[in-house]
């Protein structure tokens, strides 16, 4: 319960917009070095969620990965939970009728302004892998994120470390 009532505050500082696609939604605005993580202007911003979740490093040969696995909630602009981020990386709404997975290999990442928090990105998705209201999904952006990075102190091999992460994620279609 104390998530959720920390998760509003924040949505409270944070106004969303609108989650229907029949109305406009404000595209993220991103600093003039973020070019390559940009969508294409005929880009149709379908959803924007706010995620609040874990990356979840493991240690290798005494050096955390640098490949994390995602598990966050991702909710609408009304505190609602709406869609589960995981492996892959993947997006399944809570009634398992829609979801979509990236394909991580394309990736396109900047490094988040705030020299702390883990990369912005801009994904592309694999196009068997959408259903539901997620079936024109085309590219995902991962903006504004908030901590989610590995430790800088050595590890031991297997240790599993859970930072904790912010951020916003847009989902795309395209023409």
């Amino acid at each position: 319960m104390a998530a959720r009532n920390l998760l509003s505050l924040i949505l409270l500082a944070i106004p969303l917009p609108a989650q229907s696609p029949a109305q406009s939604l404000d595209p993220p605005a991103l600093p003039a070095a973020a070019s390559a993580i940009r969508v294409e202007p005929s880009a149709q911003l379908k959803y924007h969620f706010l995620a609040a979740g874990k990356q979840i490093y493991k240690c290798e040969n005494g050096a955390w990965a640098k490949a994390s696995t995602p598990d966050a909630a991702l909710f609408d602009k009304n505190a609602n939970l709406q869609v589960h981020h995981s492996a892959g990386p993947s997006w399944t709404t809570l009634d398992h009728k829609s979801a979509v997975k990236a394909i991580g290999a394309t990736a396109i990442h900047f490094a988040a302004p705030d020299g702390v928090s883990i990369d912005w990105l801009k994904l592309e998705v694999d196009k068997a892998s959408r259903t539901g209201d997620f079936r024109d999904v085309a590219i995902i952006q991962r903006l504004y994120t908030g901590a989610g990075q590995a430790p800088t102190a050595a590890c031991t091999t297997n240790q599993v470390y859970e930072s904790p992460y912010t951020a916003h994620y847009y989902f795309w279609s395209l023409p």
